[in-house]
């Protein structure tokens, strides 16, 4: 599916994706990809990657640009977004090395098993934090 907008960042040898796209409904939709070089195995690359709809976009835009004064600065943040079936997190962490990063989770119940749960997160360090925000709050604008 072609995306109707999209926009690439670099953060040192991490490249996000941001696509937005339009279901078979006409409703449009956000793609966050993170790619980053793989540590092992055959492949060169990793990616990861969340979906964010639009009736949860301007929610999940306030969170992040709050999680995104937060991470470059000190104190705690989590945030809890539904959209349907799907719920979503958008948290301030700290790494062992004590950097600091904002994780988006996206978590909805399993295909195979109603009683679990499907996540798939990407996390997004405090040095690109400020280009996501940028990239991403462009990116939303054009869902509208």
């Amino acid at each position: 599916m072609d995306a109707l907008f999209s926009k690439m960042i670099k953060a040192g040898s991490t490249t996000f994706f941001m696509d937005v796209k339009e279901a078979k409904n006409n409703a449009k939709y956000l793609t966050v990809t993170v790619s980053q070089p793989a540590k092992e195995g055959e492949k060169k690359f990793t990616k990861h990657s969340v979906t964010i709809f639009g009736s949860v976009a301007d929610e999940f835009i306030s969170a992040l640009k709050e999680a995104t004064t937060i991470v470059n600065g000190e104190g705690e943040f989590t945030r809890k977004m539904k959209s349907g079936k799907i719920t979503y997190f958008v948290d301030v962490k700290e790494a062992k090395n004590k950097s600091r990063y904002i994780s988006i989770t996206e978590s909805q119940p399993s295909k195979e098993d109603s009683k679990k749960f499907s996540k798939r997160r990407i996390n997004v360090f405090n040095n690109a934090a400020n280009d996501f925000m940028g990239a991403i709050t462009e990116t939303v604008g054009h869902m509208k």
